[in-house]
Formats: structure tokens, C-alpha cells, sequence
């Protein structure tokens, strides 16, 4: 009889089991882990699955070379992105945009994206304080808002200026993306 638990104390120490108890045990964590190492076990002992260490030099030296290439095909893609890094940082960091311009670079209507960011809720629908962001976008620092006082022939009053910063500019993209405002377009080199 083959011992199938082994316990060993000290430095470098614990409890090792048989690695068919192993298998076995992967199926108390989920059905769907028990299907997954099984069919991995199946694959490994029918051949379809590799040992992923190089058994030889000429291997080895395969495997080095594809790294090789694949770093440099990442090197290379970096440097082709770097523009536009540079120009997402800039955004990011840019003190802001009207909506209405930024409704126009997305090839939308100010109207209807104004409208959108109402019913949505980031902006105040109704009141003096129509189209101002509410509180919590502007503390996550999506929007920034311009507070001007204008003097007419009733008095003075304040109006507000709603801009959209590079950060509400990436958040808010993804959201027009996620609601099926705007369609993915792949990108072009």
C-alpha cells in the first residue's frame, strides 16, 4: 500500500497528497474546475498537451528567438502608440471642453447628448441649476464648472459653465459606448 499523504515539518515543510487526490480534489472546489483539470489531465496524457520547459538546446533557443520577436514586435508597436499616449495624457490632464464641442468631436448633437447626460443623471434637469453637473461627477473630477455673474436689467444673476475634463471625456466616452450611444470603430494605422 502506497502512502498518499505525505507531512513533513519545519523549514520548507507541509502536507503533500498523491497527485490522483489532487485531481480528485479539484472537484469539491467546482463542477466547473473539476471539468476543466480533468479534461487537461485527458489532454496531457493524450499528447495534445506540451510541457511548456524546452526539453532541448535547439528548443530552448526556439523559444528564445520567438521571445526575442515578440518583444521587439511590442517595442515596436509602443513606439508606432506613442503619439497617441501623448495625446490621451494631454487630454487627460487638459483643464477641460465645452460639452457642445466635445458633442461635435463625437459626432453627436449637443442637443441630444445634453439631453442624454440628463436623463442619465449627471447633469441637474431642471431649475437655475439646469445642465450643471451634479456634485458627485464633478468630485470624481469628470466636469469642472465656471461660475460667472451676469448683470442685466432685473438685477444681477449667476450663470454657470459646464466643462468636460480629459478624465469625464475618457469616462464618459465609455459609457455613450456601453449604453449603444456610439459604435467601436477598430482602429487604423
Amino acid at each position: 500500500m502506497q502512502n498518499c499523504i505525505v507531512s513533513f515539518e519545519g523549514r520548507g515543510g507541509g502536507t503533500f497528497a498523491h497527485e490522483l487526490l489532487a485531481v480528485e480534489y479539484a472537484g469539491w472546489i467546482s463542477p466547473a474546475f473539476r471539468l476543466k483539470v480533468n479534461q487537461t489531465f485527458i489532454d496531457y496524457r493524450a499528447g495534445r498537451l506540451q510541457p511548456a520547459i524546452p526539453q532541448s538546446l535547439p528548443e530552448a533557443l526556439r523559444l528564445a528567438a520567438d521571445l526575442a520577436e515578440q518583444k521587439q514586435r511590442l517595442e515596436q508597436k509602443m513606439l508606432m502608440d506613442a503619439p497617441k499616449v501623448e495625446f490621451a495624457e494631454r487630454v487627460a490632464t487638459a483643464s477641460g471642453v465645452l460639452i457642445g464641442n466635445y458633442a461635435k468631436v463625437l459626432g453627436l448633437g449637443q442637443n441630444y447628448l445634453f439631453t442624454w447626460l440628463r436623463d442619465n443623471g449627471i447633469l441637474i434637469a431642471t431649475g437655475e441649476r439646469r445642465n450643471v453637473p451634479k456634485q458627485e461627477y464633478i468630485s470624481r473630477g469628470y466636469f469642472t464648472l465656471k461660475e460667472t455673474v451676469i448683470d442685466t436689467s432685473n438685477g444681477s444673476r449667476i450663470s454657470f459653465t459646464t466643462r468636460i475634463t480629459g478624465k469625464g471625456q475618457q469616462w464618459l466616452m465609455k459609457r455613450l459606448l456601453d449604453a449603444g450611444v456610439l459604435v467601436p470603430v477598430a482602429a487604423t494605422r
